[in-house]
């Protein structure tokens, strides 16, 4: 098996607010294979906007390993932190005015960052990914005389201007409505597939896993479960959601599995006929 694009190992994220740490990330595993479109949820605080920042490069993890595209960003120099932000990931905010310039036009805002860049031929690539999105004939539009959803098919050009190996999305369709979802995530596959794109979505989308591989719900501050959308031949699909043990074998229950238990919180694991079963402690099979 290839080695994953993404590679979170034990991942601590540690904040100090005045005199108190507040620990985001406790021991967080993760791995994203090439080209996989994964989803990430979690109520707010759980630690998925942590995580996003940690893997853009915004914050160094406090402790554990996270490697992405061969890039441990640990122990990386700052200088190649700074190649990594410019040439590895592309990043795409819920709001646009994150993303555009409100006085350039879509092309413009497309080209602005290769031409910083020094690159040459910045018109003509805004041109092949205008074209990619679907919006040839809006280049000289400036954002407020695009759509909401045209607004982040630009956004999505200029995040994959430097053909990045991977896209950090965050929210990326909050503002939107239902069928302009639809649209950006049906983009995002299509483009993603054409290009061999890694792609990370962080999403309150309760739908996320029709649009997506996989995802990863993630609770106080680790991956509590996987989500997958699983088609009914002929019925309506549904998501089929597992628990996730990590490496040093915590596992997370559900609320309603916690409710099972007594206030003691202590159950007895064992192995029967092959399976692991989890009971009350005290409780007979």
């Amino acid at each position: 098996m290839t080695s994953p694009v993404i590679d979170c190992g034990q991942l601590t994220q540690i904040y100090r607010v005045g005199s108190s740490e507040v620990i985001a990330l406790q021991g967080l595993d993760l791995t994203v294979q090439a080209g996989e479109m994964l989803g990430v949820v979690g109520a707010s605080g759980s630690g998925k906007s942590t995580l996003m920042s940690v893997m853009s490069a915004a914050m160094r993890p406090t402790g554990g390993h996270v490697e992405v595209a061969g890039l441990d960003l640990g122990t990386a120099t700052s200088a190649d932190l700074d190649v990594y932000r410019q040439r590895t990931i592309g990043t795409v905010l819920q709001d646009s005015s994150s993303n555009l310039l409100p006085y350039l036009t879509a092309r413009r805002n497309i080209a602005l960052p290769l031409e910083l860049a020094g690159l040459r031929g910045a018109r003509q690539r805004a041109d092949e990914l205008l074209d990619l999105v679907g919006l040839s004939g809006r280049a000289e539009h400036r954002p407020l005389e695009l759509s909401g959803g045209e607004q982040q098919r630009v956004a999505l050009a200029v995040a994959l201007a430097h053909e990045p190996t991977v896209l950090l999305a965050d929210e990326p369709t909050g503002a939107l409505d239902s069928a302009s979802t639809e649209d950006i995530f049906s983009l995002m596959r299509t483009i993603g597939g054409e290009l061999g794109l890694t792609q990370v979505i962080v999403s309150h989308d309760p739908e996320l896993a029709r649009h997506v591989d996989r995802v990863v719900a993630i609770r106080d501050g680790r991956v509590a479960s996987e989500q997958r959308w699983v088609d009914g031949d002929g019925r309506p699909g549904e998501i089929d959601e597992v628990l996730v043990v990590d490496t040093i074998g915590r596992l997370q229950l559900t609320e309603d599995q916690l409710d099972l238990l007594d206030s003691s919180r202590r159950v007895r694991a064992e192995i029967v006929d092959g399976v692991i079963e989890i009971r009350r402690a005290g409780e007979d099979r």
